[in-house]
């Protein structure tokens, strides 16, 4: 009611009236009128509409009136729109308002959050100080208990040079009369610059004999121990089998109806693959939980991804990424909730396995993986190193998404500021900001070499602007005798 334009409404409606009061007075003429053509040729002065003298023609006062009545209406309008200015801005007011109350909210809950970390950050300052005066308690028992320090170190030094000296010595010695003989032969600048045997065999060529013959101990002995523990598989299967013969016979023997089966042995992980049909295993982890259909491959890994063509779209919801989607016989992703319950049931690996479309074949392991669950948005809590040895080798593209959460188009998760990665790579994912990898993208089987980062893509194999053919994601237990169990 107070605004500039509404004044100025008021100002002119006091004008107008005023003047309309002037004009509609009576008058008496004091003077003969003048003739009408010269009335008509001069009109009146302004100063003479405001006399008593003047009274105005019928036109005139039509005119007026019109005047009058588009002023009046003009002014009807402006004051419509000052009503709805006011309105508007009573709205924006409680827009305010409403945003003040909730950024007020969110402080304080900044707040509370704060104080939390701040008390977890004090309490690990904490624990941090108890374990170095722990340490430092240990330090102090064993250079009671072995010696100080510094003579220990001098003593595996001394050990060290020993050793060096053992393996740079002749390994067969020679008789005295051919040492007489050589040493009469020989010059003694000659008797320092050659071996006993007539080969010249520094320490240097030693050590890299020796380095060699270790590495090819070491991998030796890492196939031994792989083959042994394939037949510790079979073993233990076999013995399962013929436990559960031996019940049946049992079982027939003491008359038992046939209608009573035996008791059925549920499969945890793939490492019971002699309980798979055409390479599909049925898993329950605990008595209680609920049972699924998982496919499984050779040394016991699990296949929780497949991605061989484009009929099936991995662009979609968060709900669908947590119960998971496809066929298992095909493309397919099994749900964040099985992978959740599989990784906390024991630790596993991870396995990479891609192929691009000119059939180069690449692998990428890690020796831990696990993911958390929904209420920490299943963030990529574990992922361990990378396995190096794997050949052909893929190079590492998913450590920089550890500790990422899951984020879907409609679920934002990352830490991307100013995008939302799902939306960007068209596909689920543990995105940071955003990745080095995105095996849940598009698969394109045309223009493939120039998909970019909506394709499925690992950085270090082929680029990030390459689409590959085909990938899978495994994993496996590491505990293999828990797993058999």
């Amino acid at each position: 009611m107070g605004t500039p334009t509404f004044r100025l409404c008021l100002v002119l409606i006091c004008c107008a009236c005023s003047w309309t009061e002037a004009l509609q007075e009576p008058t008496v003429p004091t003077q003969a009128p003048a003739p009408a053509h010269a009335a008509a040729a001069v009109p009146p002065a302004p100063a003479q509409w405001r006399g008593r003298n003047y009274r105005p023609t019928a036109a005139q006062h039509s005119e007026i009136k019109q005047l009058m009545t588009n002023l009046h209406d003009r002014v009807g309008i402006l004051a419509t729109l000052d009503e709805d200015q006011r309105h508007r801005l009573e709205v924006i007011d409680k827009k305010l308002d409403q945003l003040l109350d909730s950024n007020t909210g969110r402080m304080e809950s900044l707040k509370a959050q704060q104080l939390n970390f701040q008390q977890r950050l004090d309490s690990f300052e904490h624990i941090q100080r108890l374990t170095r005066h722990t340490l430092d308690e240990l330090k102090g028992e064993t250079d009671q208990f072995l010696g100080p320090r510094q003579a220990r170190e001098l003593s595996y030094k001394q050990k060290n040079r020993n050793k060096m000296r053992e393996l740079s010595r002749q390994t067969r010695d020679v008789p005295e009369q051919h040492m007489d003989l050589f040493y009469r032969t020989e010059s003694p600048p000659t008797r320092q610059g050659t071996s006993i045997n007539g080969t010249e065999l520094d320490v240097a060529s030693r050590l890299d004999a020796l380095a060699t013959f270790l590495v090819s101990l070491a991998y030796n002995v890492k196939e031994t121990q792989q083959g042994v523990a394939k037949l510790l598989q079979s073993t233990n299967n076999i013995r399962r089998r013929l436990a559960n013969r031996k019940t049946q016979t049992a079982q027939l023997a003491q008359g038992v109806p046939q209608s009573v089966a035996p008791v059925e042995e549920h499969a945890t992980s793939c490492l019971q693959s002699y309980l798979a049909v055409n390479g599909i295993l049925k898993l329950q982890l605990t008595p209680q939980s609920d049972a699924f259909y998982v496919p499984c491959q050779d040394d016991g890994w699990t296949v929780v991804m497949n991605r061989s063509s484009d009929d099936v779209s991995f662009e979609r919801s968060w709900l669908d990424y947590k119960e998971g989607f496809g066929n298992i016989a095909g493309d397919f992703f099994i749900g964040l909730d099985k992978l959740h319950a599989l990784t906390s049931s024991s630790l596993h690996e991870l396995r990479i396995w891609m192929q691009d479309f000119e059939n180069n074949v690449a692998v990428a392991g890690y020796d831990s993986f696990a993911i958390s669950g929904e209420r920490e948005l299943y963030a990529l809590s574990l992922l361990g190193r990378y396995q190096e040895h794997l050949h052909p080798p893929a190079g590492d593209s998913l450590s920089y998404h550890a500790g990422a959460k899951f984020s879907t188009f409609d679920s934002d998760n990352d830490n991307c500021l100013e995008c939302s990665c799902a939306q960007r790579h068209k596909a689920g994912g543990w995105f940071n900001a955003c990745g080095t990898s995105n095996l849940m993208g598009v698969h394109y089987s045309k223009d493939y070499q120039r998909a970019g980062e909506t394709g499925i893509y690992w950085d270090t194999f082929q680029g990030k602007d390459y689409s590959l053919r085909r990938i899978k994601m495994l994993i496996r237990p590491i505990g293999q005798d828990e797993a058999r169990r």
